[in-house]
């Protein structure tokens, strides 16, 4: 399936409206400073735009937003997590620098964040908390993405050596512990969590980017078997089940289940996660499995049995268009290109609702039911973004913050 001249245009006149509607100075100067909710998420997808349509008003935009969340950071931020915090923000910072939208020198704008990250990592991991998202293992992106130091070599070790000690092992795997909360942070359940945003699939992503480094490299590739042991031990039947592998494993009772086709769960994080292990340590037989499960997810196209209701980055279309672009790149494989493609014209069909830009964010009733969002992980920032690399050449590199490069 080829992208069609006419849904090239759609997709072009899509993202002019998105830009449109993110220039609104009253939706940018809203409280959330934050990486993928907030403002920063918006800057992202300016200085793309500005970058693809050689456009000098979207980038003076985007570079004064984030002259205004480092301005403010400091007396409003107050989480340290690299979805809606200090960690978030720092990886921000370093990914501009390097990929040369803005020349800063990065020690004396952000320095001051290694020290007390260092710490809030390492107190988030001795109580075993490793979420990608909201935790140490976002932590641990931010220093992979710090220019090599001594402090980054520490940091990255540390990680390892308290990681380890947070596992628990099963047969020849390692598995770590995820608590599912209520609402009012009560225990719900013990799990495993399989997925990308906050389970062992994240690890797997880290840790091959830290085997990568060579720092503490006989430990980390030690975890990193570990993990992908485990992961694959919970493969299940695809003819009765749809996924490859459930959303996660319950620490008491576990039953295989069906997983959504998406970033944050399932079989697409999952493959992705064991392609960059393979990549990082030559391991074929990891590679051929993070294949094998994504083609077969190519053939998965019926919204309801994906859970596919709304086109964010973390669970909709364009998350899911985008991740089968990301593989298609790397591989040269057709049945991808075509997979990106068919998701791209979906995200199209999910602009319906009679709103600027027409998408809106999928929450629970109980939750408020629809709702516009404007961020990068379920709003339209990051729709923008997977619109843009749908239809140019530039490398959307920013998808290493969705652990995808």
């Amino acid at each position: 399936m080829k992208l069609s001249t006419y849904i090239k245009e759609d997709i072009k006149k899509k993202i002019h409206e998105i830009s449109k509607i993110l220039l609104d100075k009253d939706i940018v100067n809203k409280n959330d400073l934050s990486f993928f909710s907030g403002q920063l998420g918006i800057s992202l997808f300016h200085f793309y735009y500005s970058k693809l349509f050689h456009n000098n008003n979207n980038y003076n935009f985007a570079y004064n937003i984030l002259e205004l969340v480092i301005k403010k950071g400091n007396n409003e931020y107050l989480y340290n997590t690299f979805s809606n915090g200090f960690a978030g923000l720092g990886w921000f910072v370093e990914f501009l620098n390097q990929n040369d939208f803005v020349d800063v020198n990065t020690n004396d704008a952000i320095g001051d964040l290694d020290d007390f990250l260092f710490e809030y990592m390492k107190n988030e991991l001795k109580f075993k908390y490793y979420d990608y998202l909201h935790s140490s293992s976002g932590i641990a992106l931010y220093f992979l993405k710090r220019k090599i130091s001594k402090k980054r070599t520490n940091a990255l070790s540390c990680y390892i050596e308290l990681l380890e000690k947070a596992s628990l092992k099963e047969n020849d795997g390692l598995k770590w512990l995820y608590t599912i909360r209520n609402k009012d942070n009560s225990k719900k359940e013990d799990v495993y969590d399989l997925g990308t945003a906050h389970g062992i699939s994240s690890l797997i992503f880290i840790l091959s980017k830290i085997f990568k480094t060579g720092i503490n490299r006989k430990k980390t590739n030690f975890l990193l078997n570990g993990a992908v042991n485990f992961l694959l031990s919970k493969e299940q039947n695809i003819n009765k089940y749809y996924s490859y592998f459930p959303r996660w494993v319950s620490a008491e009772n576990h039953t295989p289940s069906t997983s959504r086709l998406a970033w944050c769960y399932g079989d697409l994080g999952i493959s992705i996660s064991l392609w960059y292990a393979s990549q990082a340590t030559g391991n074929k037989n990891w590679m051929n499995k993070a294949l094998e499960i994504l083609k077969y997810s190519t053939k998965r196209k019926d919204l309801q049995k994906n859970n596919i209701v709304d086109a964010g980055l973390c669970h909709g279309t364009a998350g899911v268009a985008h991740i089968y672009r990301r593989m298609y790149m790397n591989t040269n494989i057709i049945e991808f290109k075509d997979a990106s493609n068919y998701w791209y014209s979906e995200t199209l069909k999910m602009a319906k609702y009679n709103i600027p830009s027409g998408f809106l964010a999928y929450r629970p009733i109980e939750n408020g039911g629809l709702k516009k969002e404007f961020g990068f992980l379920d709003g339209i920032a990051g729709i923008g973004l997977s619109l843009i690399s749908a239809i140019s050449n530039i490398d959307p590199a920013w998808d290493e913050a969705l652990l995808l490069s």
